[in-house]
């Protein structure tokens, strides 16, 4: 199944006011860059572990369901599901609600079960599930060492802005040791 952003995070897993601080910038002048600076870290360490931060909506679309008895989450921590549809060959979809998903923890990863199995009646994007996804609802829930490269990319790229040469590829040193433990090995959905 493909995922699909519906709304992004409300907050940040590091605040302006905690960015400043961690800078050691006063006054208001660079607020924005340093906000830009943020989300971009929060976007950079998402992509390098492969899991959502915070809380965020995303539907996960799919031809058919998968022969599996429960559909892996691969992009982040399961928080909930809002419901989802099936697709007919024409008409309304049928809707499936909250209840008719469960949601099954996992080491490496969530995965939701589902406990109805209408069979879609179009050839492509069937089925669809929305869920919320993330550590949590709020920046506390991120793991500490996560809320970190966030802060040192943030740091990194404030110091080396403008005329400054950054000869570094990728990510800097520390930050990809801290991101290390939280790497997922296999990105991706199920095929079907």
């Amino acid at each position: 199944m493909i995922p699909l952003l519906v709304d992004g995070p409300q907050l940040e897993p590091v605040s302006l006011v905690e960015a400043k601080g961690w800078l050691r910038v006063e006054g208001s002048d660079e607020d924005s860059l340093i906000q830009a600076l943020i989300i971009a870290a929060r976007l950079t360490v998402e992509s390098e572990i492969g899991l959502v931060l915070l809380a965020q909506n995303w539907r996960i679309i799919g031809d058919q369901w998968p022969p599996t008895e429960t559909i892996p989450v691969r992009i982040g921590r399961v928080i909930s599901v809002a419901g989802g549809r099936v697709f007919p060959a024409s008409g309304a979809p049928q809707a499936l609600a909250a209840a008719e998903f469960e949601i099954v923890k996992g080491q490496e990863h969530d995965s939701i079960r589902p406990l109805l199995r209408p069979a879609p009646g179009r050839g492509r994007g069937g089925i669809e599930i929305d869920v919320r996804l993330g550590f949590g609802e709020f920046a506390a829930q991120v793991p500490e060492p996560l809320r970190l490269a966030v802060r040192q990319l943030v740091a990194f790229w404030f110091e080396n802005r403008g005329d400054a040469a950054i000869v570094e590829r990728g990510l800097p040193g520390p930050v990809r040791t801290m991101l290390k433990p939280f790497r997922s090995l296999r990105l991706g959905g199920f095929s079907a």
